[in-house]
């Protein structure tokens, strides 16, 4: 089941931590076909060429972009990664909560929140340049991002990391490949219990193709050979995957068989870079009013200058056609 730009295999719905990352390849041509049908009598249709605002940026950031991510929860988080080392968090706002930290990364997966000792926390996933897989907290009395340990154990030198929400008591959704397997994703849910995070694994997904990025929809865990970001939009009957690749936006909404190239235009004093090297993207925000969610983009903006700039998919996510 292979298409151009994505690798796509069904999901069942999450269920409990034992299942809920069961994934289940299409059993046959037909039921991938009604499947594709089905999505697209379903999915808001997106023309080529589809132009969104963008509408705030941080303050000029401290140096060349490596990675960002958003956060669910009541209070949207975005962190930053940089190029030279050094972690940040800002609000909805587009303000710095707190200090920069010193930790050294080269990749970031979507922040979840949860409560555990009775502290809303918030835990992005994110791999050390060593390929250590480690989650960063943002929560009431830090200073700084924190580093806990991630109960994932693996031998091997981790190359990607995706997160999505999840049910329950559960924290978070999370699949990772390694550089010497990256052709395979493997998958689980990490939950809070009793505050101490546990993992349990779910089957791994097998790939004919090396991964460069995965997300989770609402019911599909996505891997792409091609994009070195994606991103999962859906709010309604949008269910969406932004991508980013060779610092070109795009985005589907059938499964990954079309990808529609999205153009970022500069509001009155916000500028957009011309070639992103860093995305991330959720379909609905609880803070920041951003009732159609929101797509950050990072880049260079002008020699030497460097902006997380915020982008509003409302056009997408909120059109009623």
């Amino acid at each position: 089941m292979q298409f151009k730009r994505w690798r796509l295999s069904a999901a069942s719905p999450l269920v409990n931590a034992g299942v809920g990352l069961a994934l289940l390849f299409t059993a046959s041509a037909c039921s991938k076909q009604d499947k594709s049908a089905q999505t697209e009598a379903e999915a808001p249709a997106i023309s080529a060429g589809t132009v969104l605002p963008a509408v705030w940026s941080t303050r000029p950031l401290e140096g060349e972009v490596a990675s960002i991510a958003l956060s669910g929860g009541l209070r949207g988080i975005l962190a930053v990664a940089y190029e030279n080392g050094g972690l940040q968090f800002y609000d909805m706002e587009a303000e710095k909560l707190g200090e920069k930290s010193n930790f050294r990364l080269k990749s970031l997966a979507g922040g979840q929140s949860s409560v555990v000792e009775d502290r809303s926390i918030t835990v992005f996933p994110g791999i050390t340049r060593e390929g250590e897989l480690k989650g960063y907290i943002y929560g009431e009395g830090l200073l700084a991002p924190a580093q806990i340990d991630l109960p994932v154990s693996t031998e091997r030198v981790i190359a990607g990391v995706c997160s999505g929400p999840a049910t329950g008591a559960n924290l978070m959704r999370l699949a990772f490949w390694t550089e010497t397997n990256d052709r395979v994703l493997q998958n689980g849910i990490i939950r809070a219990t009793d505050g101490d995070l546990k993992w349990t694994a779910g089957e791994s997904t097998f790939t004919d193709f090396p991964v460069k990025s995965c997300a989770f929809t609402s019911d599909t865990l996505v891997a792409s050979p091609r994009a070195s970001t994606a991103a999962s939009l859906v709010r309604g009957p949008l269910d969406a995957l932004v991508s980013l690749e060779n610092g070109k936006l795009g985005i589907s909404t059938d499964m990954g068989m079309t990808n529609a190239e999205i153009d970022v235009k500069d509001g009155i004093t916000v500028i957009a870079p011309d070639t992103p090297v860093a995305m991330a993207a959720m379909g609905t925000m609880m803070s920041g009013g951003y009732p159609g969610g929101l797509i950050v983009i990072a880049g260079e903006t002008a020699p030497g200058e460097h902006h997380a700039v915020f982008v509003d998919p409302s056009a997408l996510t909120l059109s009623t056609n």
